[in-house]
């Protein structure tokens, strides 16, 4: 870690280290980390057979076009996306 910690010293990256077991400090890094964890890493049919399969399961995952938010109305990042920023241009 110290090298990382040089490296971005050297190009002026500052650095802010968490206290450690304080997930409420960084929530929405958190939040994701489960999301990853329940809906990507932990299923079970994932045949993923190169770089490029592997890349399409992870940009689905990331996507979120079935998920609803709350925040956004109960509509899914992909269709707020569709419905208010896409026909607006």
């Amino acid at each position: 870690m110290a090298e990382f910690e040089e490296a971005c010293a050297e190009i002026g990256i500052p650095l802010i280290v968490l206290p450690p077991k304080k997930p409420t400090y960084n929530g929405g890094v958190e939040r994701g980390n489960r999301i990853f964890r329940e809906e990507f890493y932990n299923k079970n049919n994932l045949l993923a057979d190169s770089i490029g399969s592997m890349r399409f399961e992870l940009s689905q995952a990331v996507s979120n076009s079935y998920r609803p938010h709350c925040a956004l109305k109960g509509l899914t990042p992909l269709q707020y996306i569709h419905s208010h920023i896409l026909e607006s241009s």
